[in-house]
């Protein structure tokens, strides 16, 4: 696999598993250094322990990215010990779901910690970092949740829709030599779908819904992820790539 990562610090939240595990082990094959950052310590170990095998240029963080002084102390050293950060994909999730009349505001803004103003802190912190330098890249990763309106989602999907705006705002800021563009993944096959689709019958009924009659491997983000962070998007910034498998351009979705 071509090093087109090489020498450079990647820094991935929410990367125990799924799309940001998935992204973590291309960066390494990539060439990258890469810090993963997960809320559950036992799994965020484990995860490091595989990607060894894959590289030692893996470090991990303990951090919940909700919690402000966690996530800038975590950067903050990343910064001192590696000098840089040339890439930064914000993946870390939160999802709470309810009808809005059962919501509590509680339960609302939980949605908003992590999938918007931990986005929001790690941005304004590594910007700064990436411009004196001259260089860097930005992936947020949101949702298709966040372009169509989803019945029991309403406060995941208008957090992951201001992501969207925001990571355009950001790519203006940071232009001319920092890039900031989102992906906007639809069903993928990570622990946290299989725990929302429990039975076979709805997973059948989440794939006949998808044009392209399957659920994504988590791999199929993190290549868009890998070519965002990459010289390979050199001319790209403020761009929404949408990986759902045809899912948000069908009209008669689920029909």
């Amino acid at each position: 696999m071509e090093a087109v990562l090489r020498d450079e610090v990647i820094y991935i939240t929410g990367a125990s598993a799924g799309i940001g595990f998935a992204t973590a082990q291309l960066c390494l094959e990539k060439g990258a250094t890469v810090i993963i950052t997960g809320r559950d310590n036992e799994n965020l170990q484990k995860a490091k322990t595989a990607l060894l095998k894959i590289s030692s240029d893996v470090i991990a963080h303990n951090v919940d990215v909700s919690d402000e002084t966690s996530i800038l102390e975590s950067l903050n050293e990343v910064y001192e010990s590696c000098g840089k950060i040339d890439g930064l994909v914000n993946n870390a999730p939160s999802i709470h779901t309810g009808k809005i009349i059962d919501l509590s505001l509680s339960a609302w803004k939980t949605n908003f910690k992590a999938n918007l103003d931990a986005v929001f802190l790690t941005t304004k912190t590594v910007l700064p970092w990436m411009m004196n330098a001259k260089k860097g890249s930005i992936v947020n990763i949101a949702s298709v949740v966040g372009l169509k309106g989803v019945a029991y989602m309403s406060a995941y999907g208008a957090a992951k829709a201001g992501l969207i705006n925001f990571s355009r705002a950001a790519a203006i800021e940071a232009a001319p030599h920092v890039r900031v563009n989102t992906v906007i993944p639809g069903a993928v096959l990570t622990p946290a779908t299989e725990r929302a689709i429990p039975d076979e019958k709805m997973m059948q009924a989440t794939i006949e819904s998808i044009p392209l009659k399957r659920i994504a491997d988590p791999i199929e983000l993190a290549k868009p992820i890998a070519f965002f962070l990459s010289q390979d998007s050199s001319f790209i910034t403020g761009a929404s790539l949408v990986v759902d498998g045809g899912k948000t351009a069908d009209l008669n979705a689920g029909h």
